[in-house]
């Protein structure tokens, strides 16, 4: 076998190593070479390194200068960017100090916020008061038009944020308190083992089921059933009105849908199921609780009558003074006021 020409195998390689960039490795199994003995032999050269390497560099250097360019140009429009997206932020921004109000009357309004509880938020924003004392105060405090204004905006930044409106939430009260639990579950009357057989005897579902019926009575050391009644037993069917056994009245079965194709009110109204040792229990929301709530949106419903004098002040009282009379005097009185 003849030697290989390493010198000519070394031009060749260089020469195409300097327009495709191969590697000594790549090359020599392209030209089935072996490349354990061959790499003595083919190799880069070292002008050929060096000249790569000052290529790499400079590729560097120039990405880099790239870079530093952009961030540059980008600084001034980013700051601008920022500073109008900042003065954007600072007029949208709701706060409660913009309203003149005082330390406690900021927090008797973040506290109504919260459940809208007029005495409640009186009493955690740290004001003084029990029972209609309470009441009349932070009713008056509600009726502060600064007060009132920053409970109103509040209300509508609310909405605006989480786009919940007292429409929506009316309508879902509305959709709990209508739906039709017909479409959850039902109480059905269907036929019973006799209503279709033939003579109204008793009904099988398949022979299947009969066969299995034979062996437990043999085991059981029983008669053996009969299937004079014949086969097909459809427990969904309606109850034979003329049926002997059942009287068409039929058997009660409840009967559960398939909650995944539950839509509009029905929907809202499911709660979930809970299975327990009497079986599925289907849960929903309360539909009476749901209506009364809508009720009370609508001003149906009055829990409490708000008595008060001018300015939300106290009811002003005449009373008589009967100071000046006598223990007989006031007896007399007492008995003239029961005739």
């Amino acid at each position: 076998m003849a030697k290989p020409d390493w010198g000519m195998l070394q031009q060749q390689f260089l020469a195409e190593h300097a327009i495709t960039g191969i590697s000594p490795k790549e090359w020599c199994e392209l030209k089935e070479l072996n490349y354990a003995t061959a790499r003595r032999y083919i190799k880069i050269s070292r002008a050929q390194n060096a000249q790569k390497t000052a290529h790499k560099k400079l590729r560097t250097t120039q990405k880099k200068e790239s870079a530093k360019e952009l961030m540059r140009n980008s600084d001034i429009p980013d700051a601008q960017s920022n500073g109008v997206s900042n003065t954007h932020d600072n007029e949208n921004t709701f706060s409660l100090r913009n309203y003149g109000l005082t330390e406690q009357q900021i927090k008797f309004v973040s506290e109504y916020l919260i459940d809208l509880n007029r005495t409640g938020a009186y009493k955690r924003a740290g004001y003084k008061g029990e029972g209609n004392t309470a009441y009349v105060n932070a009713t008056r405090m509600l009726r502060n038009a600064k007060v009132s204004r920053a409970i109103t905006d509040a209300l509508a930044e609310r909405e605006r944020r989480t786009e919940i409106t007292q429409d929506a939430v009316l309508k879902i009260w509305w959709d709990i308190a209508t739906a039709d639990v017909n479409e959850l579950t039902e109480y059905r009357r269907l036929c019973c083992r006799h209503c279709w057989g033939f003579g109204f005897n008793y009904q099988w579902r398949d022979s299947i089921e009969f066969e299995d019926a034979i062996k437990k009575a043999v085991v059981a050391k029983k008669p053996p059933p009969q299937d004079v009644g014949g086969y097909g037993y459809d427990e969904t069917l309606d109850p034979n009105p003329d049926c002997p056994r059942c009287n068409g009245a039929g058997i009660g079965r409840a009967y559960f849908h398939d909650t995944r194709d539950l839509t509009g009110p029905a929907r809202r109204v499911f709660a979930g199921v809970k299975e327990g040792k009497f079986g599925v229990e289907v849960i929903t929301r309360n539909q009476d609780e749901a209506l009364k709530m809508v009720a009370q949106h609508l001003g149906m419903l009055k829990n409490k009558t708000e008595l008060t004098g001018a300015d939300g002040g106290p009811i002003q009282t005449t009373g008589i003074d009967l100071s000046h009379l006598s223990f007989e005097q006031l007896m007399q009185l007492r008995v003239k006021s029961k005739q």
